[in-house]
């Protein structure tokens, strides 16, 4: 009798660098993290306590005020309160198997509100996954690891679904969330996946130690303290 495989929960939640992954059967939803909802959010009561201090206090207040307060509302009611909606409520970047595509919200004054880009999924060529911080490193490894979810287009045009910043030691574990992303819009668009593998690298060898001293393993466990952790890229099936 074959092994029973566990099966994937129907809904996943996956925390990324400020956005919130929402895995479901034939869609992944990307959004803004709630936390992003304060500043819109402290934007929208200035306005509303400007605008509650004119009706108020019109009488008594400085001439010079008055119209100060008033710009103050007009402007950050509006522009606020869309990107409060915006934030608790809209999405970044949508993949539906219904729909064969995804939806990129592009942002309009950084709110992610105005205009979207549709990709039919016939239209791209790979979903990648990059440390970008390996990429503009010089010298010495950084320690500090961005893994960013890329969808590359049949065009060579790259569109950003979402990253996470940790710290070099933990990658694996940062690593297998930002995989687990991308592998559900790999599966879902049936294109191929390139990410990355861990490889330990060991730290040189210290006056004190013996240089036959045995290497961490560079398959599995966690990094030993000195040690390093760096990214090999690889390509996986689809």
């Amino acid at each position: 009798m074959a092994p029973e495989t566990p099966e994937k929960p129907a809904k996943r939640i996956v925390y990324l660098n400020r956005r919130v992954a929402f895995i479901e059967p034939g869609r992944v939803n990307v959004r803004p993290a709630l936390a992003a909802a304060l500043f819109p959010l402290f934007g929208l009561l200035l306005g509303i306590g400007a605008f509650v201090s004119i009706i108020l206090w019109l009488d008594t207040m400085p001439f010079w005020l008055a119209p100060l307060l008033l710009i103050v509302a007009v402007l950050s009611i509006p522009l606020a309160g869309i990107g409060f909606v915006y934030t608790v409520a809209g999405t970044d970047v949508v993949f539906e198997q219904e729909k064969q595509s995804g939806v990129w919200q592009q942002g309009f004054l950084g709110m992610g509100v105005g205009t979207t880009e549709l990709v039919p999924f016939w239209k791209i060529k790979e979903i990648r996954i990059e440390d970008l911080a390996r990429e503009r490193q010089r010298g010495e490894l950084q320690q500090i690891a961005q893994l960013e979810i890329i969808v590359v287009k049949e065009s060579g045009k790259r569109l950003r679904v979402g990253d996470m910043v940790v710290a070099r030691s933990m990658v694996r574990e940062a690593l297998a969330d930002v995989r687990e992303v991308a592998e559900a819009i790999a599966e879902m668009t049936g294109k191929p996946l390139i990410a990355p593998t861990v490889v330990r690298k060991p730290r040189a060898a210290t006056a004190d130690e013996p240089d036959d001293a045995p290497a961490g393993d560079t398959a599995s466990g966690d990094a030993a303290p000195g040690d390093s952790l760096s990214l090999r890229e690889q390509a996986e099936p689809s």
